[in-house]
């Protein structure tokens, strides 16, 4: 299984153009906030202290969600365009189980995404770090890492779910270019959460990915955010999504980690009974 994971992240890398389409709905997100939201932003902000640093750690927490979201599924296309050219089968003669090979892909996925998460925050924390002198501490650096991998894991698990009944790559493809536009809007990076429509803030509630960025934004702008005003805070963190509105209240850290992790846990199910109830077809088919 080893090499079919190697094999993966080989063919996804050495198509440079492929990596940087998988990122560019990120890339749009950071480039959008620099050009166009940001000045906006800080005339709503300005009463408080440092706005600009704190916009910026907001911002990175939404593009590293989007970008866990679609460099993992752009990843899981070679799964489709495997299946297209009939590699599948191919790899199905070499000895692997059906399972083996789909939590290789799984796998690939999750490592492109966590790699793609820490070489865009970086690019980030340095752009910050020369505009506005932004720091941030290695230790929230390391957590940042953590969440990275579980969120990467997650996406990956549900993109296969989504790319396992796609039956071609242009079917992939399309797929992404619409998960691509649509992710900055469901994880509040183009516009804040609080400020969408109630619609689609209760639908914004229903994507794994939007409790990926509160988390981020939790642990990014937890020592900034002490310096606020407690009248003004929790306005601010719901309208900049840090925390998402559930029976009335914001959602903790922890209460986001274990949403997150749930979810996870679920996707793994359903990634086995796919599995299982293919193998059953395969077999009434073959008698």
């Amino acid at each position: 299984m080893l090499p079919l994971i190697q094999r993966n992240l080989k063919l996804f890398f050495r198509n440079r153009a492929g990596v940087f389409f998988s990122l560019l709905g990120a890339l749009i997100s950071f480039v959008l906030f620099i050009i166009f939201l940001k000045a906006n932003m800080l005339d709503s902000w300005k009463q408080l202290q440092h706005p600009a640093r704190m916009l910026d750690l907001w911002v990175i927490g939404g593009t590293l969600a989007v970008t866990g979201v679609t460099t993992t599924l752009s990843a899981l296309s070679r799964m489709a365009s495997d299946s297209e050219r009939h590699v599948y089968e191919d790899l199905i003669l070499t000895g692997l189980s059906r399972l083996k090979i789909q939590i290789s892909y799984i796998v690939s996925a999750t490592i492109i995404g966590t790699v793609l998460q820490v070489v865009l925050y970086l690019i980030m924390i340095f752009y910050f770090n020369k505009v506005d002198g932004i720091q941030i501490q290695w230790s929230i650096s390391l957590q940042l890492f953590i969440v990275a991998i579980l969120s990467s894991f997650s996406a990956a698990l549900l993109n296969f779910v989504l790319v396992f009944f796609m039956n071609s790559v242009d079917t992939v493809g399309k797929f992404s270019s619409i998960v691509g536009a649509m992710s900055g809007f469901l994880v509040g990076t183009y516009i804040p959460v609080g400020v969408l429509p109630e619609f689609a803030q209760n639908l914004v509630k229903l994507t794994p990915g939007a409790y990926v960025a509160s988390i981020y934004r939790q642990l990014l702008m937890h020592d900034i955010l002490k310096n606020i005003n407690t009248n003004v805070l929790d306005d601010l963190k719901k309208k900049l999504g840090v925390g998402i509105t559930l029976n009335g209240h914001l959602t903790t850290l922890g209460q986001n980690m274990a949403i997150v992790v749930c979810v996870t846990l679920a996707l793994l199910l359903v990634v086995v009974i796919i599995n299982i109830r293919y193998q059953r077809k395969q077999k009434v088919s073959m008698e």
